[in-house]
């Protein structure tokens, strides 16, 4: 029969193990305390502040002029059309994301993977955009789009269309349309390349075997396919819901929100709010605003993701 060890050095041991326990937590808090500390200063602070000051009337300058207004700002924002009008921008903005980018790049990664000739030409030529600064993208975009010498409008001329032609960035009804034909033509690749890595995850055996079995592509691809990438998916479509209500950059450099707020969206209007109008105040509750949109889009979208899972 195995001894066993004297109770001092069985509590020698177990000491050791505490010190060693302790000592590896302290290293693993030590290699995150600087991003730590990077995410506490320039996330949880601001978003804490601008909480804070969405109660304050405060033109953005002088600290002094803060004052307390309570739930002022919010009943104005309840009351205000123009953030309703740029909140409809961001809904029909999210709309063509989601059945161009979402779609378009599925169909376009389900053609690659087939096997197309020339599938890594034609990943280079959709992901290339991704990697450009999306101010460079606008910049270019703003000469495709011009009314005069833009390379749209001449090419509809040169077809006998010239009817056509739009003036796109000047137009109450095209431009905010312009804005995100370029955001998408930008973004595409990426959701694409999203979309190969997950099909590249599917069991073709599978596939196989259901086609052997005298499944249909149809039964295959709502069958098999769809439930392997739905994870895949559910992350395009919540980013691509996401960043359609983040956007600034694009419409910023191509119409500034015009023209007459035509292609206004929270965010444009927001940065207008409060370093045009110096209402730092009032743009912090719009900002607190969006950040409940966001929060609740991502819960439903998860939620909804995790209850077809389930299924």
């Amino acid at each position: 029969m195995a001894l066993s060890a004297p109770l001092p050095v069985v509590r020698a041991r177990r000491a050791s193990q505490k010190r060693a326990a302790a000592r590896t937590t302290w290293q693993a808090y030590a290699l995150i305390a600087p991003a730590g500390i990077l995410y506490t200063l320039f996330q949880l602070v601001p978003i804490v502040g601008a909480f804070v000051l969405s109660f304050t009337s405060w033109n953005g300058i002088n600290l002094g002029r803060i004052t307390f207004t309570g739930f002022d700002n919010y009943v104005r924002l309840v009351q205000d059309e123009q953030f309703w009008q740029s909140a409809l921008h961001n809904v029909v903005f999210a709309a063509l994301v989601f059945v161009f980018m979402t779609f378009g790049s599925f169909l376009i990664a389900a053609i690659i993977h087939a096997g197309i000739r020339g599938g890594a030409f034609f990943r280079i030529v959709f992901f290339a955009p991704v990697v450009i600064s999306s101010v460079a993208v606008a910049m270019l975009a703003i000469f495709f789009f011009s009314p005069s010498q833009g390379l749209i409008n001449e090419i509809l001329r040169t077809i006998g269309l010239g009817g056509l032609a739009q003036p796109w960035l000047g137009s109450n009804e095209w431009a905010l349309p312009s804005v995100a034909a370029t955001y998408i033509l930008q973004n595409f690749g990426f959701s694409m390349i999203l979309f190969l890595s997950a099909l590249s995850q599917v069991n073709d055996e599978m596939c196989e075997a259901a086609e052997v079995d005298g499944a249909s592509q149809g039964r295959i691809l709502w069958g098999i396919v769809l439930p392997s990438i739905r994870p895949i998916a559910s992350v395009v479509v919540l980013l691509g819901f996401i960043n359609s209500f983040r956007l600034f950059d694009t419409v910023y450099v191509m119409t500034g929100g015009g023209p007459f707020h035509a292609s206004d969206t929270i965010v444009t209007y927001l940065y207008r709010t409060a370093f045009g109008g110096n209402q730092v105040g009032y743009a912090s509750a719009i900002g607190v605003a969006l950040f409940v949109i966001l929060g609740v889009i991502a819960v439903v979208q998860l939620r909804l993701t995790r209850e077809r899972g389930e299924s």
